[in-house]
């Protein structure tokens, strides 16, 4: 018989539960909202939590799964949390948007050259 999958409510109060700061307390909402840029207010997130609002746009889950180091489709999935690496989180978030912003401005010829060069960095650290 197939699990009943959990609501983003009990996702999200998983997350709270779960998810420790460096020094093991949890995270609270204050701090998820301060870490939004007005993304996210306070009002809405109480309601995700309580399950009054089910269904956010992926601009708020984004913010939660960044906040939280785990992936998008952690929403979205019945599997356990898959979570991202701490370490540099931020600043390698910021690169990335960096690069996704830049990236509607190359050409095709150019995107294939910046995955040649990805594929290459990759390939030396191993």
């Amino acid at each position: 018989m197939k699990a009943k999958s959990e609501t983003f409510a009990e996702k999200l109060k998983r997350l709270f539960r779960e998810k420790r700061k460096p020094d093991g307390t949890q995270y609270t909402q204050t701090e998820v909202i301060e870490n939004a840029n007005g993304v996210l207010t306070r009002v809405y997130l109480w309601k995700l939590l309580t399950g009054r609002a089910s269904n956010p746009g992926f601009r708020v889950i984004q913010v939660l799964a960044k906040f939280f180091g785990v992936d998008p489709n952690y929403f979205f999935e019945s599997d356990e949390i898959k979570t991202t690496p701490a370490i540099d989180n931020q600043k390698q978030d910021a690169f990335l948007d960096q690069i996704a912003l830049r990236a509607p401005e190359l050409d095709d010829d150019a995107k294939q050259a910046v995955l040649l060069v990805i594929e290459a960095i990759l390939k030396s650290k191993k």
